[in-house]
């Protein structure tokens, strides 16, 4: 197995809170002023609550996962203590004179060999040390069907959360080199021969030149480029808060009964797909979790990123709408900052998306490239060994190895250079594949996860399952007879 490295368990949870906050929390609050405070807090509760239970469900998995590949392996290699006395201890079998009752070291190492050997047949071991990609649990777990639909559903969502990726950063440039003249302005010119539109398709492409290219690499390389986002998505979040409870001490806010009774139902839907979407790590659990040193706190590092991630949110999205109306809250909420006094601040925020976004953007393409290749790989075995066999250079042989990278880098560009509409695009991708991949898939998973457990200790111990059944039927025969005997007397 590849070395995965390591970090501490402050780490994991910078990761795990830097990953959920990345997906689409600067939409958040748009859709929260639309819908409405009372809504909006319940929703975001009761969301946020379901998806921490489902990324348990993901931990479960894995150490389950885990635990069934080391009882099959356990399996194969079931002869191997015996095996491995055999070529040098021959002699203990032939030498007679040696007294029954007095063990030599041999025969101690020999007891433990069996008695290690008795007690790993007796238990499963789980162990959240080995990374597993979700695409390998699904393959253990499911039937071809739900292997079939549990890649429909992570290429889905993947795609879409690439192409917002690819939406918002050249939106975001565009806005700070050429600002819109007026709110409802749809195309304006900016430059002599250049409009607002041609302009972003211009920064579609170069997105894509600059970033693209992360993408036929490993996630390990992009590692400066996260930790410093890291600072970036923080400090921009803090930011927005402030800057918003400042313009609401000088009273260009809302009024407290104005921002309550406002609601509105009809954009639950909406809201549900944008929450959805900003809750999701549960594709990159695995690899998150395997490097954290002290496994026993992997629990309470999950759990506190949720609450912060929720604590968060809501003091965003609560800021943005005392400060703004519902109609004023942009789809991507820097860009109500990008005309503040303080140009300073302005820009910083309006380039918030273009340094997180383009950090996350490489990281979700290679998770989609890998899942493109396991999924090649199962349609067609022969294609790993022949490449392998006959390794080809040049143009082709480029194209030919890295076409899964091309497959999950060219569509989104694609969509990204003919639509801009990013609550579109967050609404649909979160409110069908994110709801697969965040709660239909973990769910799934640990219901046949445990169900495999359950089939293979009953395998494990047959004599036990017998005696309890036997127990089972014996209670029950015993709670039937006083009540047949009450019956007849």
């Amino acid at each position: 197995m590849a070395d995965i490295g390591s970090y501490s368990p402050l780490t994991g949870f910078v990761f795990i809170f830097n990953l959920i906050v990345g997906a689409g929390a600067l939409t958040i609050p748009h859709a929260f002023a639309n819908v409405g405070l009372i809504y909006g807090a319940i929703l975001l509760s009761v969301l946020a609550f379901v998806s921490y239970v489902t990324a348990t469900f993901m931990i479960e998995v894995i150490a389950g996962v885990n635990a069934l590949i080391r009882q099959d392996d356990g399996n194969v290699d079931e002869k191997q203590p015996l095996d491995e006395l055999s070529d040098s201890d021959d002699h203990i079998a032939d030498t007679e004179f040696v007294p029954l009752m007095v063990a030599n070291e041999k025969q101690d190492a020999l007891k433990r060999l069996l008695r290690t050997k008795t007690k790993s047949d007796q238990m499963f071991h789980f162990d959240l040390s080995k990374k597993m990609e979700l695409a390998e649990m699904a393959k253990l777990l499911f039937n071809h069907q739900g292997v079939v639909a549990f890649y429909a559903c992570i290429t889905v969502y993947l795609y879409g959360d690439l192409a917002i990726y690819a939406v918002a950063v050249p939106k975001s440039l565009r806005e700070i080199i050429c600002p819109r003249p007026t709110a409802d302005a749809i195309v304006w010119q900016c430059f002599d021969n250049l409009n607002s539109s041609n302009l972003y398709r211009l920064f579609v492409v170069l997105f894509g030149l600059l970033v693209g290219p992360f993408t036929f690499g490993h996630v390990y390389k992009t590692r400066i480029l996260q930790l410093v986002s890291t600072l970036i998505r923080q400090a921009s979040f803090g930011l927005m808060i402030v800057l918003a409870i400042i313009g609401i001490t000088h009273g260009h806010g809302r009024s407290i009964a104005d921002v309550v009774s406002y609601e509105k139902p009809a954009s639950i839907a909406t809201f549900f797909g944008v929450c959805i979407y900003s809750f999701m790590c549960h594709h990159s659990i695995p690899g998150l979790v395997a490097p954290i040193t002290d496994k026993s706190k992997v629990a309470i590092i999950l759990a506190s990123a949720f609450v912060a991630v929720c604590s968060v949110y809501f003091v965003l999205c609560a800021s943005a709408i005392f400060r703004f109306r519902p109609e004023d809250v942009e789809d991507v909420y820097t860009l109500n900052f990008k005309d503040y006094s303080v140009k300073a601040f302005g820009y910083f925020l309006g380039l918030f998306p273009v340094f997180t976004l383009s950090a996350s953007f490489p990281l979700i393409c290679i998770t989609l490239r890998e899942n493109i290749h396991h999924l090649a790989s199962s349609l067609n075995e022969s294609v790993q060994l022949s490449d392998a066999i006959t390794p080809l250079s040049g143009l082709y042989g480029f194209l030919k190895s890295h076409t899964c990278a091309l497959v999950a880098l060219l569509p989104p560009l694609v969509v990204a250079f003919f639509t801009e509409d990013v609550s579109m695009l967050v609404g649909f991708t979160g409110a069908y594949a994110g709801l697969g991949i965040q709660w239909i898939v973990p769910t799934f998973l640990v219901f046949c996860l445990r169900r495999r457990l359950e089939a293979e200790w009953k395998q494990m111990h047959p004599m036990e399952a017998a005696v309890t059944q036997a127990m089972c039927l014996g209670v029950a025969s015993g709670d039937l007879q006083p009540i047949s005997n009450f019956g007849l007397n």
